[in-house]
């Protein structure tokens, strides 16, 4: 069977080593992104361990850990719940990732090479294979190695660590609202070539205009599911994006 694509693992730095406790956080982190544990369930430390094959004192680190990206909660009866999504955390989720990513983008074509530039325009270039292929995860994987070469690149490893966390729990949301619809994830997949074009260009103020578009339209879509599928109570809640003075605020400096 081949190994699942994770792409959302913040890639290892080279001769660093793993520890159980790290080996089982992936793990355990893939399973919830995934959803092969459910949102709101319970954790069941003997399945666990049982499942990814380490011990509980790794799996106690890792749930830490994993409790710190706000995607497991204890409890005070000492019960461990992977945790739930609620539509409020979805707006705030998408309000954040749409600051830091234009954040992140700005950085990164200050400084981004033509190489660097012309790695991420052919990103999408399998689109048409994998379509044909019904292959609706992997144009999804397509998505997300698109933005994680500018979090990868940006020259902040504190915004890199922080990209990667909510992209991870932006891959959970599309497996809770995920329709197999392989045109519409292609569809997707091109909605990228106005972003590509502002960056061969090298034209920062319409780059950041696409990146703003970008995310709120996937924070729509999302919704939009959300609504369909009835996964949660919905309440119309806007994405927050800057007030006109921040904006030029950041256009200017």
């Amino acid at each position: 069977m081949p190994k699942k694509r994770e792409p959302f693992r913040l890639p290892q730095a080279e001769g660093e080593r793993e520890t159980q406790a790290t080996k089982a956080y992936h793990a355990v982190r893939a399973m919830i992104l995934r959803c092969e544990l459910q949102p709101g369930s319970a954790i069941n430390d003997r399945f666990l361990t049982e499942k990814i094959g380490y011990g509980r004192t790794p799996l106690r680190e890792a749930l830490l850990r994993l409790a710190g990206e706000r995607l497991v909660i204890f409890q005070r009866n000492q019960v461990i719940e992977v945790a739930p999504v609620e539509v409020s955390e979805v707006n705030s989720l998408y309000t954040l990732r749409l600051h830091l990513e234009r954040l992140a983008w700005r950085l990164w074509l200050e400084n981004a090479s033509s190489k660097q530039i012309s790695r991420l325009a052919h990103t999408f270039d399998a689109v048409p294979a994998l379509t044909r292929e019904g292959d609706v995860e992997g144009l999804l994987h397509l998505d997300f190695e698109f933005h994680s070469q500018v979090y990868q690149e940006c020259g902040n490893p504190f915004l890199t660590q922080a990209l990667y966390n909510l992209s991870g729990v932006t891959y959970r949301l599309w497996f809770m609202t995920n329709t197999n619809d392989v045109k519409a994830q292609a569809a997707t997949a091109r909605s990228h070539t106005p972003i590509i074009e502002a960056v061969r260009k090298r034209d920062a103020r319409a780059l950041d205009t696409e990146i703003a578009r970008h995310i709120s339209e996937a924070y729509d879509a999302i919704m939009d599911k959300f609504r369909v599928n009835t996964v949660s109570r919905i309440g119309e809640i806007p994405i927050q994006l800057l007030t006109k003075e921040e904006s030029n605020g950041l256009r200017d400096a």
